[in-house]
């Protein structure tokens, strides 16, 4: 009875870590497909239109295009107390992969005696922060990789990335996200 229970154990165990591992194995081929066509996206040679924006942020955004086809858009916004830069790569429309860069700095926005304000030149850059986002090609956030670079996949901090990344979407993004 015993060797019986000890190799039903064992089935048990030997059956769940394949599971895991093969659900590991389909992350991770998502994850170095999206690599492939971000790494395809970088070295295509796209046109580029640019537009100002000044909507509570001065910034700018880019749209990179092949053909017609738009293939990639970045965004720089300053702000009073830092910038923000994000790439969002696209396919057939839907964004696969966001890459954001958060330089914070000292208030920059400096009040002379006047009362004039005026934007501080070369402010001190008090931190940077970089944030990873991958999606399926049904738009699904599949990774995220967090400001200290921590890994999560179908995990709540995943779960909470992706609702808070698809809140605050900017309007260029459209039904992209």
């Amino acid at each position: 009875m015993r060797k019986i229970t000890n190799f039903v154990l064992f089935m048990l165990c030997f059956f769940s870590f394949n599971t895991a591992v093969y659900a590991v194995a389909k992350v991770n081929s998502v994850i170095q497909e999206i690599r492939n066509e971000k790494d395809r996206t970088d070295k295509e040679k796209l046109t580029i239109r640019k537009e100002e924006v000044d909507d509570g942020a001065i910034g700018e955004v880019s749209y990179y295009y092949k053909g017609n086809v738009l293939k990639k858009i970045v965004s720089y916004f300053d702000f009073e107390t830092g910038n923000e830069y994000r790439e969002y790569y696209i396919k057939n429309d839907k964004v696969y992969f966001i890459y954001e860069k958060m330089t914070h700095t000292e208030h920059i926005i400096k009040v002379m005696p006047t009362g004039e304000s005026v934007w501080k030149e070369n402010p001190k850059v008090l931190g940077i922060s970089e944030k990873k986002y991958y999606f399926d090609s049904n738009g699904e956030i599949v990774r995220y990789i967090d400001e200290k670079g921590n890994i999560h996949e179908n995990d709540s901090q995943m779960t909470e990335a992706d609702k808070e990344i698809r809140l605050y979407k900017p309007s260029f993004l459209g039904n992209r996200l």
